[in-house]
């Protein structure tokens, strides 16, 4: 059984969002297609066309207790609309969350309830830090992550890369 998790936006907005699946692997390739190039430079830290079997098979996997994947709809049936990750260290203390919004959906508040949605899940697990590794020029998503209550602060050893971060 799909459990969803229904969120709104302070815009009114209203999408649903569930844990990704090995199934919602061409969807979420066919998603990828519509996130601007700089966005999957932004996600993914390098410049890609598309993003490759591989990627998309660590994202849809559900049998590791490190890494979940979240899958955003404005409707059940319809397109996915934003993705998320959460990834963590063995000991899950320390979590790292990465999130792309297809560029039809962006400003419509996607990626601040996404966000929300996986704190709170890191919280569950029993996550202390979650983290978020941002290239300098993501100015949109660094503002929101410290709107969230994440700190700012330069990535040691690579001066185009920020780390952003909150104690949970």
């Amino acid at each position: 059984m799909i459990e969803w998790t229904r969120l709104g936006t302070r815009t009114g907005f209203k999408f649903q969002v569930r844990r990704a699946r090995p199934a919602d692997e061409p969807a979420l390739a066919r998603f990828f297609q519509h996130v601007t190039s700089e966005d999957l430079r932004f996600r993914f830290l390098t410049s890609l066309k598309q993003v490759g079997h591989d990627r998309l098979v660590a994202m849809t996997q559900v049998d590791d207790p490190q890494a979940e994947g979240f899958l955003a709809f404005e409707q059940d049936d319809g397109p996915i609309i934003a993705a998320g990750m959460l990834a963590c260290d063995a000991k899950l203390v320390v979590g790292e969350v990465a999130i792309s919004i297809d560029a039809r959906y962006k400003n419509r508040g996607v990626g601040w309830e996404l966000l929300g949605h996986i704190t709170h899940r890191a919280r569950e697990k029993g996550i202390r830090t979650l983290q978020s590794l941002e290239n300098r020029s993501n100015s949109s998503a660094i503002e929101l992550e410290k709107q969230f209550g994440f700190t700012a602060e330069s990535y040691p050893g690579d001066a185009a890369l920020v780390l952003v971060q909150k104690i949970l």
